[in-house]
């Protein structure tokens, strides 16, 4: 007669744990998260890393409850913890597709768009190329293990409870939101410089021989002009990208802290 086999409760509840604030993490961190890996994949990629995860964090962990409703709080909260974490770092990728909306709206190609694949929304040329510069840079730094040790840490700095924020929490995102913002515009402020000095050019030379075309000459000279500018930057960017992602770092903690 074969021996009945018993599966101990705690390694189980922690997994299940663990398994919450990392599948909140690949739904939005880059690279984890990207919008063109299908959904079996990513549910794949999360339960491999929680199986990776969970015996390192398993001997600091207390145990979760047992009762359904106290773990479905509980795994509730963890879920939010991961989806932070993963916000913060599609805020710092957010800040190179803002770069280049700006710089596509200054030449004139607004117009012609895509689907980004990243986030299934109508975005411009640019702007797809910025995303895919931005996660080529990501892993080149090591980028996407920033956020496995965030979330390893994120356990001792918040063991699972249940789901609560302060208003640290908001702050911080808001802040990280204006942060995106700034450094999506000085990442194109050299090209907008250019552009508007172009275009007082462009002013100044229709006063003075009113029998050129300066609105059909624009088109065709800011075009050249800012593409130009960007070929010329193309150089030094990465070098930029890498500085706005190490900031990801202390983001990353200090978003684990604030709850």
């Amino acid at each position: 007669m074969l021996d009945s086999i018993t599966i101990p409760l705690r390694p189980v509840l922690v997994f299940a744990v663990v398994l919450a604030r990392v599948g909140g993490l690949v739904t939005f961190a880059p690279f984890w998260g990207h919008g063109a890996i299908a959904p079996r994949v990513r549910a794949l990629v999360a339960l491999a890393l929680a199986l990776c995860v969970t015996p390192v964090v398993m001997p600091r962990l207390p145990t979760p409850p047992a009762d359904l409703v106290g773990l479905t709080l509980v795994l509730l909260g963890e879920v939010i913890v991961g989806c932070a974490l993963g916000f913060v770092g599609r805020l710092a990728m957010s800040a190179l597709t803002i770069a280049a909306e700006m710089i596509t709206f200054q030449l004139g190609l607004s117009l012609a768009s895509t689907i980004d694949p990243a986030t299934h929304a109508r975005t411009t040329a640019l702007g797809t190329f910025a995303q895919m510069m931005g996660l080529m840079v990501l892993l080149a730094v090591d980028g996407h293990h920033w956020f496995l040790l965030a979330t390893v840490r994120s356990f001792d700095l918040h063991a699972p409870s249940l789901p609560h924020a302060t208003p640290l929490l908001a702050q911080l995102l808001l802040r990280l939101s204006a942060d995106a913002l700034s450094i999506g515009v000085a990442l194109a402020a050299p090209v907008i410089i250019v552009l508007l000095l172009t275009e007082l050019a462009l002013a100044v030379a229709g006063r003075a021989a009113p029998q050129l075309q300066i609105f059909l000459l624009s088109f065709p000279v800011k075009i050249a002009v800012g593409l130009w500018v960007i070929g010329a930057t193309l150089y030094f960017l990465p070098g930029a990208v890498r500085t706005v992602l190490y900031s990801l770092r202390a983001d990353l903690l200090r978003v684990t802290g604030a709850f």
